[in-house]
């Protein structure tokens, strides 16, 4: 043994000591400025790059970056700004998409980016600094705080998944690919209990660093996790094995999903409602022998009352024939008991009758998008000007009922899900009511062209999963398509033959797909006891800080 290993072994100094060592002197600006850095790098494990190691260097980082912090005289503070400013350029790069629907009408909505960009990840951030500076009071130097960040992470995360609505987007688990071997553990323990396995395994490297602890224990958390993986990827891929080759489930009826790919800015241009009616008109075209007997439209595919033009309702249901259409619709009803008009963002179930009979079946959006589609304390928002980006509904939508599963002639029975409902685990209907697929119309078109439309895709793929369900997406200027109940696509859209549907008018992409309905699979583990595996995982863990904290005192 040479004379550097035998120091090494004697002071238990470990190869990442250094780097360890660095961050851990940092203070001040400097600190909150490497958090910042590390928070931004943690964000490009998730979709579009799902580089998933590079949440692993955000974690490490940042936990020898409160290391550091453990040790100054105002640790609870350091703590929690460091967390902080890790936590906003977190939130900020990950959900930077959500600016661009204020500039879709700039003129209007300017003034209100700030809530994006400012608002909305500075909230996020000071859910996980609470949490963090709370934390302060259990860290130690060795593995044991590893249990720690997992437990804080995983609080935070549940939090702001659930406060004022709930925001559970780019959860940690989301960081492996939908439709791999790994996360088809989802559908035992959806993704929020695959997120705090990988809050584990990813910030179990930290403790190769200056631990005080003998190199076994030191390695113990990477090899628990090397372990689990290893076995979730297993079991994955042999559940995807038994699946077959993508597409070659079975199922029922096939589909067309449609997506005239008119620009937001355009849709509510002057005379446009007959622009974008007759280009959805053109894409389903006639009810030919051999046509899907299913059309499928996004959310709020017309920028009119649909039920309150009759001249476009007509035009609607005129060439479907036995075909069936869902779409999604703006819609309102007076209520003479309550404050007058509501408009509701709805998704309808039409057939060739149904401008003179009505929808066959109508579902209301049950969770709102806040400040998008309603703004909360809506009356005083109202008195000092403050508006939501519907153009229809200039005062926001009402809720209505959560989903159950529509039964309508001419349609198996699926669970709707519209847009932001989609990210929600647990929202779609089961148990006895449960659906043979999903339907999903979204308007992406809000969103960008970079990360937004793609993680908000990727959502429909760990409900599928979660679930056991096939599921239908219709998305304007978003990726739409079928996906399977292993969380595949079966089918995606792509851009349409302009010999057979005509050309795009002005810079509209319009794209279609016909597909099957995959078969749906029996109910999953997680489908019927939906987090109880992540609570007790939770539980493990913070069972483990309090045995930890008890034996060092």
């Amino acid at each position: 043994m040479s004379k550097g290993t035998a120091d090494q072994a004697q002071t238990g100094a470990a190869p990442l000591d250094p780097a360890q060592g660095r961050l851990a002197t940092l203070k001040g600006w400097r600190a909150l400025a490497v958090a910042a850095l590390f928070g931004a790098v943690a964000n490009l494990a998730f979709a579009p790059l799902y580089i998933w190691p590079a949440w692993a260097v955000g974690a490490v980082g940042l936990i020898w970056l409160l290391d550091g912090g453990a040790r100054l005289p105002a640790g609870r503070a350091a703590f929690f700004w460091r967390t902080f400013a890790f936590g906003f350029s977190y939130f900020l790069i990950g959900l930077h998409w959500t600016a661009a629907a204020f500039l879709v009408d700039a003129r209007q909505y300017l003034g209100f980016v700030w809530m994006a960009v400012l608002l909305l990840p500075g909230g996020l951030a000071f859910i996980w600094a609470l949490f963090f500076a709370f934390a302060r009071g259990f860290w130690s130097p060795g593995p044991a705080r590893i249990l720690v960040f997992v437990v804080a992470v995983s609080a935070a995360e549940w939090t702001r998944s659930h406060l004022f609505g709930g925001l559970p987007w780019n959860l940690p688990g989301m960081v492996w690919v939908p439709g791999s071997a790994v996360s088809q553990s989802a559908s035992v323990w959806g993704a929020t209990g695959l997120s705090i396995l990988t809050v584990f395994a990813l910030a179990s490297p930290a403790t190769l660093a200056n631990v005080g602890r003998s190199g076994a224990i030191a390695a113990a958390p990477i090899l628990v996790s090397a372990i689990l993986f290893g076995a979730l990827w297993g079991w994955g891929a042999q559940r995807l094995s038994s699946a077959g080759p993508v597409g070659q489930e079975g199922g029922g009826p096939v589909v067309r999903i449609i997506d005239a790919g008119v620009p937001q800015r355009d849709k509510f241009q002057p005379g446009s409602a007959w622009e974008v009616l007759r280009r959805y008109h053109e894409l389903t075209g006639p009810p030919a022998a051999g046509a899907a007997p299913i059309v499928i439209w996004p959310e709020g595919a017309l920028p009119a009352f649909l039920f309150e033009w009759p001249e476009g309702l007509d035009v609607v249901t005129s060439s479907l024939g036995d075909r069936r259409l869902i779409l999604g619709v703006t819609r309102r009803e007076i209520d003479p008991e309550g404050p007058g008009e509501r408009a509701y963002n709805s998704l309808a179930v039409l057939s060739s009758t149904s401008s003179m009979r009505g929808a066959l079946a109508i579902y209301d959006k049950h969770r709102l998008v806040p400040f998008g589609e309603f703004t909360p304390l809506r009356s005083l928002a109202a008195q000092v000007g403050i508006p939501t980006l519907q153009a229809l509904a200039v005062n926001g939508f009402y809720s209505g009922p959560r989903p159950t599963t529509m039964s309508v002639s001419g349609v198996p029975p699926f669970g709707p899900l519209i847009c932001y409902e989609a990210i929600f685990p647990g929202l779609a209907p089961d148990g006895d009511d449960r659906p043979n697929w999903l339907v999903v119309v979204s308007n992406d078109s809000w969103f960008g062209q970079i990360s937004g439309p793609r993680q908000h895709a990727a959502q429909s793929q760990w409900r599928a999963i979660e679930e056991g369900l096939p599921v239908a997406r219709a998305a304007s200027g978003g990726p739409s398509g079928m996906i399977d109940p292993f969380g595949r696509w079966t089918a995606r859209a792509g851009p349409v033959d302009p010999a057979i549907h005509g050309p795009d008018p002005k810079s509209w992409r319009a794209a279609l797909v016909d597909a099957p309905i995959p078969a749906a699979l029996p109910e999953t583990i997680y489908s019927r006891w939906g987090d109880l595996a992540f609570w007790l995982f939770f539980g493990g863990f913070t069972l483990g800080v309090l045995v930890l904290r008890q034996r060092k005192a």
